[in-house]
């Protein structure tokens, strides 16, 4: 019989159905029926006891999930104390982390001073009387000298570089009048050379400094600019590297291993509720040396089908089901890699209210101590492929044996129980690793790309329009792809930005994307060349 009083929090129409069924002696139906509202209300509490949990970490508590060995070793001990169901696997000590070749002992004292740095000679002299000699009155004479380096910082400054076009005339006619071609500029008739527009666009972006805290910059070196000119000189440079932009999606799209991730932005938006949307950027990264970025305007699978609908291979991502397009479709021709660190984080999040996750915890440690092993020695594809087939197939059995064993006592909506919902559910992209030693065990690289952008939201708070987040995908696209190669992005910027203005050939743009340029490049300058518009 249904209870009509199933909703716990009808007190009052609770007692009076069970008085009925006590006075109707129905015991054992009045027991279930206390059992049923008691299993409720537990699980009811354990998920308000998790999510007060998981604020007040996120509130006041460290975001790492890194756990010691000591600390995972401890919740194993407590699950063996506590004489763990017998159907889970027989537990290990924590594998050890491989020790790395040991280094150099650190020299003691301060680091030098870099040799590239600029230097100025300072010779200081003792006082006249004392280069002379008190006992016989000669001069002394030089026997070397002591040094010492103090760094000092010398505030970076404008110029004004003005440009004389010499105009030539014949005498004897008064006609055919010569002129020196005009001066390439980045921006038609403006004002602002290449260096100010790239370092406009660095700031914002890579610095993540709002347009008014560059103007206050650039007040405090005794030039006034509007934001307004700010605004548009970013918004010319974004026009002018979105050919390169274009060209590293295309590397991405061909790369070996892709992966995929996405970030919130606010976006102002006059139709929304609140006068801002929520708009995101999408991150493509691609074997680590690529990262291109889209944004979209909203959290649908349009956006990662958008970019990888012609894309061929592994695809790594968490379980977004906007992906699912890709892989879950007949002739599909991406194959889903998942990630690790996100099947961590649900054991992490749940390890509060179940020890139980510890067991999980332990053996995903497992496989990362072999990754670790491969990178100490320096293990190629092939070798670190292996050695996953060695040590971590071992460990993945072990796992799945727990999480089969343990799956049919976890209630569904717990913490637990939705963290072995997801490793049973993404179990194939998993275990892709073992297919390709250059697969990677998690996406935390394509996590680590999107950190400029969630650094920056706490600096510039939102974006002013879809256009503004667009052009903001365009640079966090080339500074992004510069980080990942080492590249400085204002050199770079400035540099390509006038390699551009100059006339660069768009057959020719693969030679400026940061992995291959070179500052030295020669350029055929082509006088008549529209400047960035």
């Amino acid at each position: 019989m249904v209870a009509p009083a199933a909703n716990t929090t009808d007190i009052e129409g609770l007692r009076q159905f069970l008085e009925n069924m006590l006075r109707e002696g129905r015991t054992s139906d009045l027991v279930e029926m206390v059992v049923s509202v008691l299993q409720r209300l537990k699980s009811d509490n354990d998920h308000l006891q998790h999510r007060l949990a998981s604020l007040l970490r996120h509130r006041f508590g460290r975001s790492s999930e890194k756990l010691s060995t000591e600390q995972l070793h401890l919740f194993l001990q407590e699950l063996s104390d506590a004489q763990a169901p017998p159907a889970a696997p027989e537990l290990s000590a924590p594998a050890p982390r491989p020790k790395r070749p040991p280094l150099a002992p650190a020299k003691r004292g301060r680091k030098s001073l870099p040799d590239n740095l600029p230097r100025e000679r300072v010779v200081l002299e003792p006082a006249e009387a004392e280069r002379r000699c008190s006992a016989c009155g000669t001069d002394k004479h030089s026997i070397g000298e002591e040094t010492s380096e103090v760094l000092e910082w010398v505030p970076g400054h404008f110029k004004v570089i003005e440009y004389a076009r010499m105009k030539y005339a014949c005498r004897g006619c008064e006609a055919q009048v010569s002129i020196a071609p005009a001066v390439i500029k980045p921006i038609e008739a403006g004002m602002a050379g290449f260096s100010v527009v790239a370092d406009v666009a660095v700031r914002k972006y890579a610095e993540h400094a709002p347009l008014h805290r560059i103007r206050t910059i650039y007040r405090r070196h005794g030039v006034e600019l509007p934001v307004s000119s700010l605004s548009n000189w970013v918004r010319s440079v974004t026009g002018a590297l979105s050919p390169i932009a274009t060209a590293v999606e295309r590397e991405v799209l061909r790369s070996h291993l892709l992966q995929a991730d996405d970030t919130g932005l606010r976006v102002l938006d006059a139709d929304a509720p609140n006068g801002a949307k929520r708009g995101h950027l999408w991150a493509y990264v691609g074997d680590g040396r690529w990262v291109a970025f889209r944004y979209t305007p909203d959290w649908t699978g349009k956006g990662p089908w958008g970019f990888l609908s012609s894309r061929r291979g592994w695809v790594q991502a968490d379980a977004y089901k906007g992906y699912d397009r890709l892989f879950d479709v007949p002739g599909a021709t991406a194959v889903e890699v998942g990630c690790w660190a996100h099947a961590r984080r649900y054991y992490f999040d749940a390890l509060e209210s179940d020890r139980r996750s510890a067991v999980a915890l332990h053996y995903i440690a497992q496989l990362y101590a072999v990754e670790h092993d491969a990178t100490a020695r320096e293990l190629d594809a092939a070798g670190r492929l292996a050695l996953r087939h060695e040590r971590s197939a071992e460990i993945l059995q072990a796992l799945d044996k727990w999480v089969a064993a343990t799956i049919p006592a976890a209630t569904p909506k717990s913490p637990l129980g939705q963290a072995l919902t997801y490793t049973v559910n993404q179990r194939r992209a998993l275990g892709r690793f073992l297919e390709d030693g250059r697969l990677l065990l998690d996406n935390n690289g394509c996590e680590r790309a999107l950190r400029q952008v969630a650094v920056g939201r706490k600096n510039w708070l939102f974006a002013g329009s879809d256009a503004g987040a667009e052009r903001a995908a365009v640079m966090y696209t080339i500074i992004g792809t510069c980080r990942l190669n080492g590249v400085e992005p204002w050199g770079y910027v400035r540099d390509v930005l006038e390699k551009l203005a100059g006339g660069w050939l768009q057959s020719r743009i693969e030679e400026l994307l940061p992995p291959r340029w070179t500052p030295s490049t020669s350029i055929e300058v082509t006088p008549d060349a529209p400047a960035i518009n």
